[in-house]
């Protein structure tokens, strides 16, 4: 484990009291106002998570910065299936300063390699009515930071990505429902491939 156990407290604690602010960020996107505890349940979950697996401090800070604003705009894409770009934009270039300051040539090449798949691939998505933008967008943030950890972290956040994103649509037919936010399943999916990637490795 990178982190000691008081970075665990203290990455608790960030989650714990970031959680109002993001839920009034949603309210005020959407005039919605998201259960709080369900709030912090998923910063709380995302805060430990990165304090397990981010491949040190700058790699961190970059997970808590899309952390941070995938969880206000997955809130939102569910009330309005709209990713803004207001959270996911700006986030591009602190994640990419982040990266460049690892002086890690090869990590840095990795994770833009990544950013550029990803978009590429959810760019045919949309080019065929698929998906939206918004998705695209998101998807180039994500390749960035599951990336930096890996080839297998991002391939195995692309394949979760997938699978629930799946389960999703079966659900919408059978319900019949007329579409889905698709921005969840890939910020869902991407925590799972960081996750997962220990157990990848020894495989």
């Amino acid at each position: 484990m990178l982190f000691p156990g008081a970075l665990y407290i203290g990455a608790a604690t960030a989650a714990l009291l970031a959680g109002p602010g993001l839920g009034r960020c949603v309210a005020l996107a959407t005039d919605r106002h998201p259960d709080p505890r369900l709030i912090k349940a998923v910063c709380l979950a995302a805060a430990l998570l990165i304090a397990w697996r981010a491949d040190g401090l700058l790699h961190g800070v970059a997970l808590g910065t899309v952390a941070a604003a995938g969880v206000a705009a997955g809130w939102i894409d569910v009330y309005q299936r709209r990713l803004p770009d207001a959270l996911i934009l700006p986030a591009y270039p602190l994640v990419a300063a982040l990266l460049i300051a690892t002086g890690e040539p090869g990590t840095l090449l990795r994770a833009a390699a990544c950013a550029a798949i990803g978009m590429a691939l959810y760019g045919i998505g949309c080019a065929f009515g698929q998906i939206g933008f918004g998705d695209v967008k998101l998807a180039g943030l994500l390749g960035l930071v599951s990336g930096w950890a890996s080839w297998e972290a991002a391939v195995l956040a692309l394949a979760a990505t997938i699978a629930i994103g799946g389960a999703q649509a079966v659900a919408v037919v059978v319900t019949g429902r007329r579409d889905f936010p698709y921005g969840p399943a890939m910020l869902t999916g991407t925590a799972a491939g960081i996750a997962a990637e220990p157990w990848a490795a020894v495989l």
